[in-house]
Formats: structure tokens, sequence, C-alpha cells
């Protein structure tokens, strides 16, 4: 891998870029360390395999004729299955799309034969850069419970868990703490100075992935490949004559590139808007 010697700078991209974020966590160092910090000195990993299925890191499929749904993060650790999910817009889907992927990671997790005992603890984990519930939580976790019996639960052991980089309330530690703050810190972020194990071992990557040409290539083709995108909606919608309908692939285009953690003035210049315009659409729920 051939590395650049350029220093951090402006264009760098963030760990809560979408594509920094998966390329990090395909360092087993930083997920084990992640997972320590989420669930505390209680819950030690000696080591984790990814993607026992080749195909569940392009998206699980149990039907080709049906809709897959994409992993970021898939792995177990022996025990436990996890899928670590990088959110960084708020979306109405949300609740769906943890049914959707713990359903899908489920399906992955046995072989043809195998008996239902056979299924392991599974957590969904969403990272999130904003509150997705509006209680100012720092970690929501959800498991099956009784509606009709208090404190009685279904035993599925089937986890979901949203972390709101943005939260003030609840118990946390260090690492937790000093991962929201590198997260909301954005790229003004890389190289600070901090305390967190968990937060050094993830700004080593970072930067290392940020001076490595051939990573910063794959990175460039993202953002063309969404704006060519971009461009074949807004071309579409001109030929049919459809300004409405150009307006909202246009929208559309914005919030998905901003999903990816393409910064503003990249999206602007893609998307033929202003600055402030794009920061309109991103900020509009």
């Amino acid at each position: 891998m051939k590395e650049s010697t350029v220093g951090r700078n402006r264009n760098d991209v963030a760990l809560e870029n979408n594509f920094m974020f998966t390329t990090v966590m395909k360092n087993k160092k930083a997920c084990i360390k992640l997972l320590e910090a989420i669930f505390g000195d209680e819950h030690r990993i000696a080591d984790i395999r990814y993607a026992r299925h080749p195909e569940a890191e392009m998206g699980i499929l149990s039907d080709p004729m049906r809709r897959g749904v994409r992993l970021d993060v898939y792995f177990d650790d022996g025990r436990t299955v996890y899928d670590i999910e990088l959110q960084r817009t708020s979306i109405t889907d949300l609740a769906e799309r943890t049914r959707m992927y713990s359903s899908s990671m489920d399906v992955a997790m046995l072989d043809k034969g195998e008996g239902f005992g056979r299924m392991r603890t599974s957590y969904v984990i969403f990272l999130c850069t904003f509150d997705p519930f509006a209680r100012d939580e720092k970690v929501y976790r959800f498991a099956t419970m009784c509606e009709n019996v208090q404190g009685l639960p279904l035993g599925d052991r089937r986890y979901i868990m949203f972390l709101n980089s943005k939260g003030s309330k609840g118990e946390s530690n260090l690492d937790m703490d000093e991962l929201f703050r590198y997260l909301n810190g954005g790229v003004e972020a890389i190289g600070m100075e901090s305390k967190s194990e968990l937060v050094k071992v993830l700004d080593g990557y970072v930067q290392r992935y940020n001076r490595n040409d051939d990573w910063r290539k794959e990175y460039m083709k993202l953002e063309f490949l969404l704006k060519d995108k971009y461009d074949e909606g807004r071309t579409a919608g001109e030929t049919e004559g459809i300004s409405i309908g150009e307006v909202n692939e246009r929208s559309r285009m914005v919030r998905e590139m901003n999903a990816n953690g393409i910064p503003v003035q990249v999206i602007a210049k893609c998307a033929s808007l202003d600055v402030e315009e794009v920061q309109k659409i991103i900020d509009c729920k």
C-alpha cells in the first residue's frame, strides 16, 4: 500500500463517515475495543471472526427475488453475533431496519439442517450521531418482553441497541464518553488528545487511512459514483419534464451523500446547489 506523506488537512475523512467507519471496523482490534467499551469490563473478548458467510458482507439474501440487506460490520466472537451500523441521519424506518437486520443475521447464523437451539445471542447496534428517541439517553437497549406479565422476558436472546453520541443521561465509561466526543468532533477531532485507549486505536486507523493513497482513491470512487447516480436521476427528471420529481431526487441524493459522510462542500458542487441550500435539505427532517 502506498501512503502519502501529506499530513492532516481539511479534506481528511472522519470516523463519522460510513466508508471510513466500515474500513476501520475491518480491523479486529478496533471492533474488540469498541465492543468492550459498549459492554464494559465484564465482556472481555479474546477474538472475533467476520461474516461466516461471504455473502453477508455484501448483503444477506434469503431469496434472490426479495429485498436483501447490507450489514455494515457483521461478525461474531464464537458465542455472540454482532452487527454494528453507523447512522448519521434520522430516518422514520429505523425500527423496521433493526428488525430486518436482526432477521437476516438469524438466517445467516444456521446452516441447512441445524436446529434452532444452535442460534446464538445477537446484537444489532446502531451508533447514532443524533438522538433517535429524543430522551437524551446515551444508550437505548431493547429486548423482547411480555406485554401483560411485567418483567417476563421471551428469552430469545435478541437485542437491539442504539448508542446516542449526543446523549447526556445514563451511565457510561471513559471510552464511551470519549468515543462520543470523537464522533461529534468530526474532522477537527482527528488527532485529538484522549485518555481513552479505544479512541487512540480508532484515531490511529483513521489517520492511517487518510494518509493511504489507495484508500483515498477508493473513497473518491465512492464520491464519483454518488455524483453519477445523482446526475442520472437529474437527467431523467429533465427529460421527462418533471420538476417536482427532480427536486425530490435532488433532495434524496443530498441526504444519501450526507449519510455517507460526504462533505457539504462536495455535495453542493455535485448537486449544483449553494452550501446553504444543501444544509437546509440536510436539516429538514
